[in-house]
């Protein structure tokens, strides 16, 4: 471990020093993208290695090659997608839990893994269990509070049918009397006429 320990110093160091090798002439031309390319012209400054010009891609930029694909803690990386891949990680090794992997799962192997004393590198579980916790809270009250509104949508839909439906009663009521009204006026309109009559008749 002594020397693993020396070796990730040692490329802490290197890595520290280490240029961004980008494309030639990538600050001068917007079509030219990011990432590394070998200068091929004839007189390119950066292909002769002139001073002032950008950094060429070195082997000496590397790190040890005892560590290399080893984490930053001193340990190698095993990606995990299931519980049954923990078995086989050995004593040296840390696990990277997969992105692909789901929540239910990474609880799962989070806590097999805890058990077993595996040290995880990518992930703290504390964080990742709080944050999950959080995660359900949110969605259960978010259940509630849609719940809560579509109930008070049915009552509100109900509470207009039944007004609508005590307007329309309401309104059958006064067309009845309306069409009832003029009725008994004629009649007693017609009970006068007769009666007027019957008085004419009796004085002639």
């Amino acid at each position: 471990m002594t020397d693993t320990k020396k070796l990730l110093k040692v490329r802490k160091t290197i890595k520290s020093k280490k240029p961004e090798f980008l494309q030639q002439d990538y600050h001068k031309k917007r079509r030219l993208s990011r990432r590394w390319k070998r200068p091929l012209g004839i007189q390119s400054k950066m292909r002769h290695q002139k001073k002032g010009y950008a950094r060429r891609v070195k082997q000496g930029w590397r790190s040890p090659v005892e560590i290399r694909g080893y984490h930053g803690k001193g340990f190698k990386q095993v990606i995990v997608f299931n519980t049954v891949d923990l078995a086989k990680v050995q004593k040296d090794e840390g696990i990277v839990i997969a992105s692909t992997v789901g929540t239910r799962k990474r609880l799962e192997i989070l806590a097999k893994a805890q058990e077993q004393k595996i040290t995880i590198l990518n992930i703290k579980p504390e964080q990742v269990t709080a944050k999950i916790t959080a995660a359900k809270e949110a969605k259960q009250t978010e259940k509630k509070t849609k719940e809560e509104k579509k109930k008070k949508n049915i009552e509100e839909s109900v509470k207009k049918a039944e007004k609508k439906e005590k307007d329309k009663a309401k309104a059958q009521e006064t067309s009845a009397a309306e069409t009832t009204e003029p009725a008994d006026e004629e009649e007693k309109r017609k009970l006068e006429k007769k009666e007027k009559d019957d008085i004419l008749i009796h004085k002639q």
